[in-house]
């Protein structure tokens, strides 16, 4: 049987890349191909992640390399995605805002004269500029001194990435969470670390670098941290 990909993820790709190659971004309209990356991925041989959308040259380059011929370097697969990932980015980086600001706060609405949220308890803001409607998924993680705690466990679904928000142009939106019992209740740094994934009309997800805060208890508010703690996928 020939390998295909399923249509919806073919319009996808296609899409996300503006028909172009995604290796010497020569236009090739009605004659683009979408290649296999890896020709021994299994069962994962039809997911979307494995496609990559060239024109004919290069889909002919990428299949009939020979591994064993002493000359040259072949195409690596997470070369293929790398440079195939670039170039989605590139074709709807326009769909997405330049500004996207979120964080973590004791501060109730960004106004300062209301009292500050009652730890465990903590806020969560998305601000999102000029930019067609959006669609956004947050996972959030907690640290306990030197313990990843793993993913938020959230019934709602809000934090652990498993539903989506809705965000409109220069707009904010405000949500609240509570950190674990055993976070509270220790005397160890505790940490919230946030990965916010955008998702354009094209449904192009933009995973944004995750951010990492740490929890001041004498003054009940928290301090971006310069760099992240755990390892995400």
């Amino acid at each position: 049987m020939r390998k295909r990909f399923k249509e919806s993820d073919k319009v996808k790709m296609l899409l996300w890349s503006g028909r172009h190659c995604c290796i010497c971004r020569k236009a090739c309209g009605d004659k683009i191909e979408i290649a296999h990356i890896d020709p021994k991925a299994g069962k994962h041989m039809n997911d979307i992640d494995n496609g990559i959308p060239v024109c004919h040259d290069h889909h002919v380059e990428i299949g009939r390399y020979n591994d064993k011929h002493p000359l040259g370097n072949k195409w690596r697969i997470k070369e293929l995605k790398k440079i195939r990932d670039q170039a989605y980015d590139d074709y709807t980086r326009h769909l997405i805002p330049k500004r996207v600001v979120f964080e973590i706060t004791q501060v109730i609405r960004r106004i300062p004269l209301l009292p500050r949220r009652k730890f465990p308890s903590v806020g969560f803001n998305l601000l999102v500029g000029d930019s067609p409607p959006l669609r956004a998924k947050v996972e959030v993680k907690f640290i306990l001194g030197k313990r990843n705690l793993g993913m938020m466990k959230d019934k709602t679904g809000y934090y652990s990435g498993e539903r989506e928000w809705s965000l409109q142009s220069n707009s904010i939106t405000f949500g609240n969470f509570s950190v674990p019992k055993n976070c509270a209740k220790s005397t160890k740094d505790v940490r919230i670390e946030v990965r916010v994934t955008l998702i354009d009309q094209l449904d192009r997800p933009h995973k944004l670098p995750p951010l990492c805060w740490k929890y001041v208890r004498e003054g009940n508010y928290w301090f971006l941290e310069p760099r992240q703690f755990t390892r995400w996928t």
